[in-house]
């Protein structure tokens, strides 16, 4: 998705169809872009994400009908675990007993709550997470995991991206939420963690050919016996994806679906005790 991102899209809507767990990525662009230099501004982008012989774009032209204004007003607030999520154009509305409430900005930046890769990481957060943790958030995107982890107490948190539009989101969002102060932003590729590190809880919603590239920065940015939480997977990847991380040092102790998605939770191992 993130070369869709690159190559100008305003918006990426994904539809999964089948048992055979096929995706279908509708993305619109400006339509001055022009057929021509749109699919070879395209074709370079997919080619650099490494998806370019596979994918095969087809290029129309679609009527203008104010797509956004029409998708925002369909957006209501989502109760995910304990989280309440409040996408931006929703009226005020009260967290309720037990719920704690997260607002959440539009904009070139991935992580609304409402796909399911999201919804399943803040769900694994809820699980595993221990007050007083320190976590990066790597791709945070609209910085949603990373304020979902301050909420439930941790410590230290630095948020990692490499696209400063999105870092901008980031911030406006944690204004929103009075936690400017409680993360960090970093303008940096996700493997750059281990500079920080190393951390009790790292998060990566990104994808398994990004997640495949930086698992060893993972291995070496998490503490003995750290977690990582990886999500944005699809099933049928779930598998390759899991062997890297295993032969690096890494164990799977949870995971959560959600068809066509998988999100996984892996522990770096800890040391072993010298025995005289």
């Amino acid at each position: 998705m993130a070369a869709l991102w690159d190559s100008g899209c305003l918006g990426v809507q994904v539809v999964a169809s089948g048992r055979a767990q096929r995706l279908t990525l509708n993305a619109y662009y400006p339509g001055q872009a022009g057929a021509k230099r749109l699919g070879g501004r395209l074709g370079t982008a997919l080619r650099r994400a490494g998806v370019g012989e596979q994918a095969r774009p087809r290029l129309s032209a679609v009527r203008a009908g104010h797509w956004v204004e029409r998708w925002q007003r369909t957006l209501r607030p989502m109760t995910i675990g304990r989280f309440l999520i409040v996408p931006e154009g929703c009226r005020s509305v009260a967290a309720g007993r037990g719920r704690t409430l997260i607002r959440v900005r539009f904009g070139q930046a991935f992580g609304t709550g409402e796909h399911a890769s999201t919804r399943l990481c803040l769900r694994l957060l809820e699980t595993h997470l221990r007050p007083g943790a320190t976590v990066a958030d790597l791709g945070t995107g609209s910085g949603i995991l990373a304020m979902a982890a301050c909420r439930l107490g941790a410590r230290r948190v630095i948020a990692v991206d490499d696209d400063e539009v999105a870092l901008g989101v980031a911030r406006a969002n944690l204004r929103d939420n009075n936690l400017q102060g409680r993360v960090r932003l970093v303008r940096a590729d996700a493997a750059s963690a281990r500079d920080w590190g190393p951390f009790d809880l790292v998060l990566v919603n990104i994808g398994a050919t990004t997640i495949e590239r930086i698992v060893p920065d993972l291995v070496s940015s998490l503490r003995p016996g750290g977690l990582v939480i990886l999500s944005g997977i699809l099933m049928n990847d779930e598998k390759e994806l899991l062997r890297v991380a295993v032969s690096l040092g890494l164990r799977p102790i949870d995971r959560r679906r959600s068809l066509p998605w998988s999100a996984l939770v892996l522990q770096r191992a800890r040391r072993r005790r010298r025995t005289s």
